[in-house]
Formats: structure tokens, C-alpha cells, sequence
């Protein structure tokens, strides 16, 4: 039987028919190899989590070539001939970390640590790729395929451009200055005052060109060898896997089996997700005819040429052939496709046939060839071709055809070109619109002989503006008359269709004419144009961010208050850090998946049809909630704040789309999840009746009164009467989907006296009672063990039960191990998210601006259940800084048909500052003062630090003077817009719950190890304790250890949430490591000891070396306020809706840091998940069943790294202590969360400078929430016949 050989990490590794095209390489690495450092999330290539380094001979030159894919994507029988390199093949404890393994850690550039592995493969890959000679510019352009939520990519990207040829003084100086931090960050406050560090400088980067690499790419690490090109077969019972070397091994393939599939990357599978395969999969990466590229009159490029290869095919040739300049425009477009993994593998035909498969998808090659005039070479047999235009092709039936070539044309000087893709976010997004426009002019004239007019993203069957593009021959393009009618005729022309969740019909018609006006003020002749509106034709193109952080240390008390690396930094870059789904694999373990409701809410289920599943090999068992033994809730009675029971399954009313209902288990994962779509769900009563999405769709149903619940009335103890102005509005916020990297997961093993369950929650005690109840048992047979989270942000305080539950129910009744990991589609939509408000209120206010009273109401969206009320909480965050004697508020909960939502990072203070600040803004503009001033005069006047805090951002940030380049640049452009707007915030840190620390001391060597009830997840809470533990006890930090927590040790610890798990648990280590000083007090007071000799003497006489404390109310931490000021300044491209944050500078008070460079990236992290939330986080639902529509990373847009703040500046607040928090800190998880409500004020600002030039009248704007583009843009109104050259 054939085989496929290639090797990992030098491994040589042979697969044959017993693994089905389905298996990915990931899947292999992890399952089969065993090494679980590669990681696994979105299983489309949308993520980075995935990422490893191919290096293989590519035809048809057969270079050796280095390069990163998406191993979620690449079937492993694709695999013939690559050496694969995965994170522990470049460093690892035992051979030595890579260089950026450890620069990535020692820049901070890792939080949770669940996409580290991925952003260093991505960063190797190109590094080796381009033989270490590397641009910042090109550095940053390069992670589009990376998603981290936890750091604000800012660090990231500082560790990775420091490698780069050009990298700054900035940068290189960092780099040596984390060197001797990393080599003192043992060091105590004693210690320090007797050790030289001039030895360390010795190691500082000497020169930038410095090679710190080990060139793993030598004679001893080559692919393998002699690869035969003949084509050969892998057959299993249901497949054949052929292995094509040449179009004619493709034409015998086919006629072999005419139930077949072209596969060359596979990188379609982010586009339309395929579960079922042909019985003939046909690999055609290396057929060496369709890799060439030809010059002759015309360009001919091979259909398997990747779009890495043609984005240099273009750069090359832009440069050095005058009629193909212009593919240095079509290069910049392809740069704007995907991301490099992708790119890497994705070849030229196989876009094309995604749009030839749907011609709906936005691909943007059939968009830049179409324009141009390229056309497709088709081949029905070898020597059998056909040409034909690309609109042809989308109608020719593909069955046993191939695409061979296309070919480009040579385009004169008489010819103007230009191509638009505007999407959702910076980059990896597809367009929202993508558009080319080809003019050509007849010779020395200013007249059009012809004009194209491409688009996609209209409507299935449009392409060509045809009839506008008749009207343009002849014309003069660069003049108002020519302009405005193509506009009313492309407005005549344009009728999109409605194709939810893309963006509307409406914006995306006015958006394709903007396009249009975008292109004519791009190409216009300056002498034809008014220079205001020049910049309207350019996109936002950012080169390179930057970065700096200001705190202070003090040397006195380290390592409390010193910047250190976090402990388990380099072990997350490296792939080592363990976390739930990375336990080795069990030889008898089962896979769980649910089966999901596929109805409208109301429906009840009767029973289920599992013939197809079971048909399925490798299914082993489907379970509903009759087989649970004891209570079917995932949200017990017994834990506080769950008040209503959640049905682990749903017995049966369905209470919203998407609600686990069953369990099908199988022997594989991939198994599990497609037998699970096979399940079909039978419903003894169907009801059509619309679900109940939103607060609106409940509060106007005449089913209001038993869906909302009154929470609340807070009545003014006060009341002004200097009225002068009576104001009105309304707010309205939708939900956020957490997006943590690893999804949600748990791994249940039996033992011999009940389970251990490696769960990713953020609270162990409330799993493990869940757990017990649901199987009837007690909750001293349960051990729920968390190493780690892959991010939480609330997401996995009580949802993380529902399928550690499931998990324990699978392995107690199989008496096997069960392996749950809810795939992204699943866990997206059963799982709640953030909640939903909507406020109204009425102020009244004086001349000033001062509040007289102010009525609010809100209404939060809780989904199907009650549980997890934040009411309470939003009042008190509604609060803020500002005086609320004259404040009367009412807080209400409503019940809609939708997944019971959640805590998400800053729950109810994100709500609650955000809508005091838009009261503020709204009072602020409605009288025209300035909004600083009117915040000011109404807050809090006792204790306020916010005159000397606001004053010290305007000078550090130079807001006066910025303000005044932005009045100039606002009046200097029209279509183009700026904003800079302040935004001061307070914050309540309150306690709750109880934390346990135990603290254990070594008699042999002395080294302390810590066991508590908090949860890892990225916010640096295990290295804060250790830092507290060493000031304490006076011992290097490299002296302790932390373990995972587990409810053996800390058997009723409460949630690790609202920002408080490190101080809480930081307590109770230094109260249990005080007790341990008390017992060492009368041996010290005999002698002076070294703390070796201490212990040693210690255990020798008995002393007890551990000690426990828990934290609870009855201690003595105290409420306190986290006081921050923000200035924000943003750019808004008014013809697209897209924007740019060209610089924010946060001002917070952050106690006397318990760590800075770990609160630092807290509040970046937070800062710009918050900047998520406000503009391309938009979760869209099916009106009629309630289905989650951006269910995946195709439809759903977190920020990338390229939509962070080009320029970020964090200040810590100078000379700030806390008298009430622990050793003077101040928590820093959540409060800069909230501060990005400030990016709503900014677009509200430009938007308003635009629609004044356009002579709206000056009025208030309600803009849509999330302010994604499309609502930024219908904020603006547009009328065509405001587009004009001059």
C-alpha cells in the first residue's frame, strides 16, 4: 500500500488508508505525534492558533522553501514530502529556548499563552522564510492570520519588530534592558545591594544585525530526500487519496472516479466548512503545469500558484515591466486576501472555484483579473484547452475540467487602475465591497475609449456596472457633470440583496457608489480636484505602531512592585504550558458532542432519530437528559448568584436555537461533531411563532410583563432647581462574544473513587457541585483540577459547568475517559454572551451644565433565565465619578429567546460608564460646553483626584495641541475626519467569596511551592503571588512554585472574576506566609540564618512548614475606586464608514503596582477588547428562528493586530499608593475595559464635522452600536450630490 511520508521535527513519519482526508495535520501532530503545543481553536484558519512550518521542494523549480501554514486546514495526506516544524521542534526546557521563545516572553507578550505557540510559528516561519532580513513594516503586516484577546497585540508586535533590520533604538534598547531584568529577576531587595550586574551588560545586543538564531535550516535538517514525481494512490475502504504529479495523472484520477475533489491547500475549508468528502480526493499541489508563470506579450499564471507567490510574481514585475505597473496596484489588493498562512498554500484556481462553487463569495482575484480584462484557461484533457472570460467560466459545468492558467494583459499609459476592498476590520476579513476600476483613454486625450466597473459583494449574478460603463465611453471622467451622472446611474444600477449577516442592502448600494468617488479622487489629476477632497480617495494603510509605558518601581521592595517576566511566560512560548485539552490521550477514551436544537424557541422535543449518526464509524453512544442520574442543572441552588436551573440537556420546551439537547460520543473528535449533525431531533409540537430577540421585540410583545423583572428603584435623596435645559435620549448596547482563544472544554477520567475533571472553568467549586448533583453523587468523589484557562473573560464562571457536566456524565456512565471540546460554532451558539442594554433618561440641567435631575431607566437582556443578575452592579458603576444625590434609576431584567447570557470582562461597569458618559457628552453638547468641564462640575467634589489627573493627560498626551492640528486637518480635508476626545472613569473594586492559599516549604532545599482556589487565565495572578510570596518571606522568586488548583486544596473557592482573584488570593498567601514567619520567630531570634539553613533548623525542630489562609469578608480589604483619564484620537474615512485609532493615552491609578509590566498589559488588553465591542464585534441573529449568524471567525471580527491604537501610550498614575488594598495595589483586569466607550464620543465628533460640511443641521447622533462601518457611514447620510471634484 502506498504511503505518505514526511517528517516532524526531524521524525520521519509514514500514513497510509487508515486515516481518513479529514484528519488535519493538527489533528496528527496532536493526537498522533503527541504534541499538544501546537493548539487548535477555530479548526478554519481564522485564529493563528494552529500555525506550524512547513519546509518543502515546491514545483515546478523544486526549490526548497520555508513557510507557515494553518495545520487545521492541511489534510495530512497533503502532507507527501514537507518537514514539518512544530513550536517544541524550535526550543524546548531540554534543548535550549529559541531566541523568540524568549523574546516574546520577556517582552510580555503573552497572557493566557494559548495562541503564543502560534504567534511564534508565525514569526519563525517568516523570519526563516526571508533569511532573517526583515522591515518592521513587514513584521507587523504579517500576523493578520494571529488572534489574541488577552495582550492588545502591542507587545507582540515590540517582541517580533525587534528582530527586524530596521528596528529602532526604542526597541533594541528594551530588548537589552529585558535582559538584565530577566537575569534579576531573582534577585530580593537584599541580594541586590551585593551583586554586580556588570557581567550581565556583557550580554546586551552589540549590533542589530547580531544573529541570535541557530540556522536550523542545514544539511542535517533537510526534507526528505529523493522524492519520486509519479503518481501513486492511498486507498481506504471509503477513499482514494491521489497523489498528482502532473495534469495528465489528474485527467486518469478522474476517470477513475467521477466522484471527485481538486484539493491543493485546502484553504477553502475557512470559506465553506466540508465535513463529507468524495470517495476521490485528488492532490494536485504539486502538479508542475500548473505552477509556472510565462511572459510574453501577455503574464500567464499557473492556477496552482499560491497567492504568496503571485503577491511576488506582481512586486517583481510592477517594477520592471511598464505595462504590468499596474500589478503593483493588484499586489497591494492581494495583501488585503486572507493572511500569509493562507496565502502560503491557497492557489489561484482554487479561489476561483470558491466563487465558481457560490458565485456570492467576494473572491477578490476573480474581482482583479475581471477588471483588468484577464481571462481563465480551461482544460477538458491534456492538450484540450479552452479560453474563456471569467463571467463564462462561472456558468461552465466544471465536471472533469480544470483550471490551467489565467492570463493577464499588458495595460498601456493610457490605462488607470484602481481597487477597493473595504471590510469589517484592518485585515483577514472578507470585503463588505470589494471594487476594480479599469479606465482607459484614448490616446493624448482626456476621454475615455472604454471603462470596467467590477464589483462584488452586490448580489450573486452582478459583476460589471454595464450600463454605467457604457455611459463613460467618451466622456471625460475628471469632470462634475461626468461624475454625477455615473453616480445616478450607478445608483439606478445597484440593486444589492439583502443577505443577513452581511452588511445591508442599503449601505452596501451606497457604499459601491462611494467607491466609485473614491477611485476618481484617487486618479484625478490635481489640477482638476479641490485639495480638500484628495485624501478622500485613499484607504487607511498603517505601517508601523508604537508603544510606551511609563511606571514607577521601587527597588526597596522587590520583587514585590518590580517588573518581572510572568513565571510562566517562556513555558506558554514554548508550547510546554498544559492546559484541559492537552492532557496525553487515553487509549480508551471517548469523544463527547452535543447535539443542538434546530428550532424556534417554544418547540417541545418528543425524541430523536440516530440511524444516520450510527451509520457513522467509530459512534459509540448517544445519551439525552433521561440518562442523567441526578439533577439536570449545570447551575445548582446551592452556589450563590444561581437562582434558576439550566437544564444540562434539554428535556424538553426548547428555550432557544442552538440549546444542547444530546450527547453522541464516539472514538474520535471529528466523529463525535459530524455524527452529531446527523441527529435528528424530533419535535412533538412545532411552533412557528417568532422568536423574542432583543429588549425592543419583548418590551412591544404582549408578553412583556412575565419576561421583565424590576429590580431596582433608586430614588434622588436630592433635587436642583436652576432647569434651564430638559434633555432626552436613549442608548441602546448589544451583546459581545467572549472569543478566549480555547474553546470551551473538559476532560473527565474516572478512578476508583469517583473522577478527576480537567475542566477550563473559572470556578471549581461551582463545577464540582454541579458535577456531583448531576451524577448523584457526593462532592468529595469530585476533583476538578484547572492548570490553566486559554482566556475566560466570565465566559467560563458558570458556562464552563454545562460541559463539564456533560463530560462527568459521559465518563461516569461509560466508565471511560470523555474528551469534550464544543467546536466554535457550537460553543458560539450555546453558549450566552454579554449582555445586552437598553436605557432612556431624561436630564434636567443648568446654564453650566450642572445636573438638576436625571431619571434613567435600563433594561438588561439576561437570555432565557435569570441567572447571573448585574443589575445591582450597573447602578453602582452608573455612578462613576459623578454626584448621584439627584439621580433616580430603575433597573430592570428581561428574559428573551436566546442562550442565557453571561459575565463578559467588566460586566455591568462597562454598561453602567457607559451610559453616565453618554449622558455627559449629550448634557455637554445639547448647551455647548466643553464636555471636560461639564464632567468636571458634576462630580464628586470630596477626595477628587480628577482635576490633577485630567490637567497631567493633557500634558502628557500635548491634547491642546493636537486638538488644534485636527481643527486644522478637519478643515483641510473633506472626507477625512478627526476627532480627540477626554473621558475620565471611576471604578469600584468590591470583595466577595472566599480564596485559600497554601503555602508549603521543602525542608531538603528550601523551595516554597503555593497551592490556591484562584484560576490562571492571563491576567498574571500566579506571579503576582509568588512576588508577594518572596517580599514576605524574603526568598528569590525563582524559589517558588505555583500548582494548578484543584477543589482537593481549595474544596469551596468562589469565581476567579471582577478583577479581584489576584489581590484576594495575593492575601491570603501573604496571611498564610505571616503565619509561617510567627512560627520561625523564636529560632530566628536565636541566631542569624541564611533561609536554607532556617528551614533546615526549622524542620529539625518540628516546626510545621505549611500553612493555609483563607481569604473571606471578615478580612480587612476594604471597597476602593481605580481612577483612570483617557484621550482618544481617531480618523474616519466618511466615504467607507472605516476608521483608524491613530493614538490613545490612558492615565490610571494603579495603587503602588504589585507588578507593572503584567498591569501594563492588563490594561492594554483590556483597552482593546473594549475597542472590540464598541466597533467590529456584531453579533447578528436569524429574526424568525433565532440562529446565531456570526457564528464563526468567517462572520465574527474581534480585533486584529492592526486595529489596535497605531500609537498607545500607558501612564500609571505617579506617587498613587491604596490604603485599602492589598500592599497598597490596585486591581487592573477590567477598568480599562470601560474606557473604550470613549471611541463612541470620537466618532460622534467626526462624523459631525462631516455632515456639517455637508450642511446637515447640528444635531445629536444616535449612532448604531457596535459602531461597525456600515453604521459609522449611514450616521453620515449620504446624497450623491454631495460628490463633486470641485
Amino acid at each position: 500500500m502506498a504511503e505518505i511520508v514526511f517528517k516532524i521535527n526531524g521524525k520521519e513519519h509514514k500514513v497510509d488508508g487508515k486515516f481518513d482526508p479529514d484528519v488535519t495535520l493538527n489533528e496528527y501532530i496532536r493526537n498522533v505525534a503527541h504534541l499538544r503545543g501546537t493548539k487548535v481553536m477555530c479548526r478554519e484558519g481564522g485564529c493563528g492558533a494552529c500555525v506550524v512550518t512547513i519546509q518543502a521542494a515546491l514545483p515546478p523549480s523544486n526549490e526548497v522553501k520555508t513557510f507557515a501554514v494553518n495545520s487545521c486546514l492541511v489534510s495530512i495526506l497533503s502532507c507527501h514530502g514537507w518537514d514539518v516544524t512544530t513550536i517544541e521542534g524550535i526550543g524546548s526546557e531540554r534543548t535550549g529556548y529559541h531566541e523568540i521563545q524568549k523574546r516574546l516572553a520577556r517582552f510580555n507578550g503573552t497572557q493566557c499563552g494559548y495562541c503564543s505557540p502560534g504567534f511564534v510559528m508565525s514569526m519563525y516561519s517568516l523570519y526563516m522564510s526571508k533569511n532573517k532580513n526583515l522591515t518592521t513594516k513587514e513584521v507587523e503586516n504579517s500576523f493578520a492570520s494571529n488572534i489574541c484577546r488577552c495582550t492588545g497585540y502591542r507587545p507582540i508586535a515590540e517582541a517580533f519588530k525587534s528582530f527586524a533590520i530596521d528596528a529602532d533604538k526604542t526597541l533594541l534598547d528594551k530588548v537589552a534592558d529585558l535582559e538584565d531584568l530577566h537575569l534579576l529577576k531573582s534577585c530580593t531587595k537584599d541580594c541586590l545591594k551585593n551583586c554586580s550586574i556588570n557581567k550581565c551588560t556583557n550580554q546586551k545586543i552589540l549590533s542589530k544585525n547580531i544573529d541570535l538564531f541557530k540556522n536550523k535550516f542545514d544539511n542535517s535538517w533537510c526534507i526528505i530526500e529523493n522524492l519520486n514525481s509519479q503518481m501513486f494512490m492511498v486507498n481506504s475502504p471509503a477513499y482514494r487519496w491521489v497523489k498528482a504529479y502532473s495534469l495528465a495523472d489528474v485527467f486518469k484520477a478522474m476517470q477513475g472516479d467521477k466522484n471527485y475533489k481538486l484539493i491543493a491547500g485546502n484553504t477553502g475549508q475557512g470559506v465553506n466548512q466540508q465535513t463529507d468528502y468524495p470517495s476521490n480526493i485528488i492532490d494536485i499541489f504539486s502538479v508542475y503545469e500548473l505552477k509556472e508563470h510565462v511572459l510574453d506579450v501577455n503574464l500567464i499564471l499557473g492556477a496552482g500558484i499560491s497567492l504568496s507567490e503571485l503577491m511576488g510574481i506582481f512586486q517583481d514585475l510592477s517594477t520592471s515591466t511598464d505595462d504590468f505597473k499596474y500589478l503593483k496596484e493588484l499586489h497591494d489588493h492581494l495583501d488585503l486576501v486572507a493572511h500569509v498562512p493562507v496565502r502560503n498554500i491557497g492557489t489561484i484556481g482554487g479561489n476561483l472555484m470558491l466563487k465558481h462553487i457560490n458565485n456570492e463569495f467576494q473572491s477578490d482575484l476573480f474581482l482583479m483579473f475581471e477588471t483588468v480584462g484577464g481571462v481563465v484557461t480551461i482544460a477538458e484533457e491534456v492538450g484540450k484547452n479552452t479560453t474563456m472570460a471569467l463571467t463564462e467560466f462561472l456558468k461552465l459545468d466544471m465536471n472533469g475540467k480544470v483550471i490551467v492558467n489565467v492570463i493577464l494583459p499588458p495595460l498601456s499609459q493610457c490605462c488607470s487602475l484602481k481597487t477597493y476592498k473595504i471590510m469589517p476590520r484592518a485585515q483577514n476579513s472578507h470585503a463588505i465591497v470589494n471594487a476594480g476600476f479599469l479606465f482607459k483613454f484614448h490616446h493624448n486625450s482626456q476621454l475615455l475609449e472604454s471603462a470596467t466597473l467590477v464589483y462584488g459583494g452586490i448580489s450573486k449574478n452582478f459583476i460589471h456596472a454595464a450600463r454605467t460603463e457604457t455611459i463613460l465611453i467618451g466622456r471625460d471622467p475628471y469632470t462634475n457633470e461626468t461624475l454625477q451622472l455615473v453616480l445616478r446611474s450607478l445608483q439606478e444600477e445597484m440593486q444589492p440583496e439583502e443577505n443577513p449577516p452581511e452588511p445591508s442592502a442599503e449601505y452596501r448600494k451606497m457604499l459601491s457608489i462611494c467607491l466609485y468617488y473614491k477611485a476618481i479622487l484617487y486618479l484625478c489629476p490635481e489640477e482638476k480636484i479641490n485639495p480638500r477632497f484628495k485624501s478622500g480617495g485613499k484607504v487607511f494603510k498603517r505601517d508601523v505602531s508604537k508603544g510606551s509605558q511609563s511606571f514607577e518601581t521601587d527597588e526597596s521592595l522587590w520583587p514585590l512592585n518590580q517588573p518581572v517576566t510572568k513565571l510562566e511566560a517562556i513555558v506558554q512560548c514554548a508550547g510546554e504550558a498544559e492546559f484541559s485539552n492537552d492532557i496525553p490521550a487515553m487509549s480508551d477514551e471517548v469523544f463527547g458532542a452535543f447535539v443542538t436544537t434546530d428550532i424556534n424557541p417554544g418547540n417541545i422535543i418528543s425524541g430523536f432519530d440516530t440511524n444516520q449518526a450510527f451509520n457513522v464509524s467509530g459512534v459509540l453512544g448517544f445519551y439525552t437528559a433521561k440518562d442523567i442520574p441526578g439533577n439536570n442543572s449545570f447551575t445548582p441552588s446551592k452556589i450563590p448568584i444561581m437562582d434558576v436551573d439550566e437544564e444540562i440537556l434539554c428535556s424538553g420546551k426548547v428555550m432557544y436555537y442552538g440549546q444542547p439537547a444530546g450527547v453522541i460520543i464516539a472514538n474520535r473528535e471529528q466523529t463525535a461533531q459530524k455524527a452529531a449533525k446527523l441527529v435528528k431531533i424530533l419535535y412533538s409540537s412545532v411552533s412557528s411563532k417568532k422568536p423574542l430577540l432583543t429588549i425592543d421585540s419583548v418590551l412591544e410583545s404582549p408578553e412583556m410583563h412575565e419576561r421583565m423583572s424590576n429590580n431596582q428603584i433608586i430614588e434622588p435623596t436630592d433635587i436642583g432647581n436652576d432647569v434651564k435645559y430638559v434633555l432626552s435620549g436613549e442608548l441602546k448596547l448589544k451583546g459581545q462574544y467572549h472569543h478566549y482563544m480555547e474553546l470551551q472544554t473538559c476532560v473527565a477520567i474516572p478512578t476508583e473513587d469517583g473522577l478527576d475533571v480537567y475542566s477550563s472553568c473559572q470556578w471549581l467549586d461551582l463545577t464540582s457541585v454541579a458535577i456531583a448533583e448531576c451524577l448523584n453523587l457526593p462532592v468529595n468523589r469530585i476533583n476538578v483540577i484547572v492548570r490553566r484557562l486559554g482566556g475566560g473573560y466570565g465566559g467560563k464562571i458558570s458556562r464552563s459547568s454545562q460541559i463539564a457536566c456533560a463530560a462527568a456524565l459521559i465518563a461516569h456512565l461509560e466508565r471511560k475517559p470523555c474528551r469534550f471540546v464544543l467546536p466554535l460554532i457550537t460553543n458560539m451558539k450555546s453558549i450566552g454572551k454579554r449582555l445586552p442594554l437598553n436605557s432612556k433618561f431624561e436630564v434636567g440641567a443648568n446654564g453650566e451644565g450642572v445636573i438638576q435631575y436625571l431619571k434613567t431607566t435600563f433594561h438588561q437582556d439576561h437570555g432565557y433565565s435569570f441567572n447571573e443578575n448585574i443589575s445591582g452592579r450597573t447602578i453602582a458603576h452608573f455612578y462613576s465619578c459623578y454626584d448621584p444625590r439627584r439621580w433616580k434609576i430603575e433597573s430592570n431584567s428581561i428574559i428573551t429567546d436566546t442562550a442565557s447570557n453571561t459575565f463578559c470582562r467588566s460586566p455591568s461597569s462597562t454598561e453602567g460608564i457607559a451610559m453616565i458618559e453618554n449622558i455627559m457628552e449629550y448634557i455637554a453638547y445639547n448647551i455647548g460646553k466643553d464636555p471636560t468641564q461639564v464632567r468636571l462640575i458634576n462630580m464628586e467634589s470630596e477626595n477628587n483626584p480628577f482635576p490633577d489627573m485630567i490637567n497631567q493627560l493633557k500634558t502628557d498626551s500635548e491634547y491642546d495641541r493636537r486638538n488644534g492640528e485636527i481643527i486644522t486637518f478637519n478643515a483641510q480635508n473633506r472626507w477625512m475626519k478627526r476627532a480627540l476626545k477626554l473621558m475620565p472613569m471611576t471604578f469600584e473594586i468590591y470583595y466577595f467569596g472566599n480564596y485559600n492559599s497554601v503555602v508549603s516549604i521543602y525542608h531538603a532545599d528550601a523551595s516554597v511551592v503555593i497551592c490556591h482556589g484562584g484560576i490562571a487565565m492571563g491576567q498574571g495572578l500566579n506571579t503576582k503571588v509568588a512576588q508577594v510570596c518572596a517580599f514576605v518571606l524574603g526568598v528569590p522568586l525563582d524559589k517558588i512554585r505555583i500548582k494548578p488548583s484543584t477543589s482537593l486544596i481549595s474544596p469551596n473557592a468562589m469565581v476567579t472574576g471582577a478583577s479581584i482573584g489576584s489581590e484576594c488570593v495575593a492575601f491570603a498567601t501573604k496571611k498564610a506566609c505571616e503565619i509561617l514567619l510567627e512560627r520561625f520567630a523564636t529560632i530566628k531570634a536565636k541566631g542569624t540564618y541564611s533561609w536554607e539553613e532556617l528551614i533546615a533548623k526549622a524542620y529539625e525542630e518540628g516546626v510545621d512548614l505549611q500553612a493555609t489562609y483563607m481569604y473571606s469578608a471578615k478580612d480587612d480589604l476594604k471597597p476602593y475606586n481605580v481612577y483612570a483619564v483617557c484621550a482618544l484620537e481617531l480618523e474616519v474615512d466618511i466615504l467607507t464608514g472605516n476608521h483608524d485609532v491613530r493614538r490613545v493615552d490612558i492615565l490610571e491609578d494603579t495603587g503602588r503596582s504589585l507588578s507593572p509590566i503584567i498591569d501594563v498589559g492588563q490594561i492594554e488588553g483590556a483597552f482593546v477588547m473594549g475597542l472590540g465591542y464598541w466597533t467590529s464585534e456584531n453579533l447578528v441573529y436569524d429574526q424568525s428562528t433565532g440562529e446565531l449568524l456570526t457564528n464563526r471567525t468567517w462572520t465574527y471580527k474581534p480585533p486584529g493586530i492592526k486595529d489596535i491604537p497605531a500609537d498607545m501610550r500607558i501612564y500609571f498614575r505617579r506617587n498613587a499608593g491604596n490604603e485599602h488594598g492589598l500592599l497598597q495595589s490596585k486591581a487592573t483586569g477590567e477598568p480599562a475595559f470601560c474606557l473604550a466607550t470613549i471611541i463612541l464620543h470620537a466618532f460622534r465628533e467626526a462624523i459631525r464635522s462631516a455632515r456639517l460640511e455637508g450642511g446637515y443641521p447640528d444635531q445629536w447622533l444616535d449612532i448604531g452600536i457596535p459602531c461597525t462601518a456600515e453604521n459609522v457611514f449611514t450616521a453620515v447620510e449620504h446624497k450623491v450630490e454631495h460628490f463633486v471634484l470641485m
